[in-house]
């Protein structure tokens, strides 16, 4: 089963997440910010990153750009999920790199749908 990186400085919605990503049995790891995702990113095998655009140390832009950057890792599909909705946000979002951008609360259903459309797309 795929495994997947959550990447939210809010431990409360790292658990959501988490919650629904088990229930369809995705293995999941924990990163509170870029920097932490980065690191995380070099001591597992991830096959798909969720990241918040809002967060300290490293934001979800700098981190997809870091990503993206690394030809190791640059064809991980990633989801931006954050509470920033404007079309000005989606652009960057999807600039730095981002496979599908959605805004919170994103229904469990779409959020998984989105990940499985992902993955099989990578098969």
């Amino acid at each position: 089963m795929a495994k997947i990186l959550v990447v939210d400085d809010s431990s409360t919605v790292r658990k959501l997440i988490i919650n629904i990503l088990k229930s369809a049995d995705y293995e999941t790891v924990e990163a509170v910010d870029g920097v932490d995702a980065l690191e995380k990113l070099a001591q597992e095998d991830i096959d798909l990153i969720i990241a918040d655009l809002n967060m300290p140390r490293m934001n979800g832009l700098e981190l997809i750009r870091t990503i993206r950057k690394d030809p190791v890792y640059s064809d991980i599909p990633i989801v931006m999920l954050t509470t920033e909705g404007s079309e000005e946000d989606k652009k960057r979002g999807f600039e730095a790199g981002a496979n599908v951008y959605l805004v919170k609360p994103a229904p469990p259903s779409l959020i998984l749908y989105k990940i499985g459309s992902l993955l099989n797309a990578e098969k």
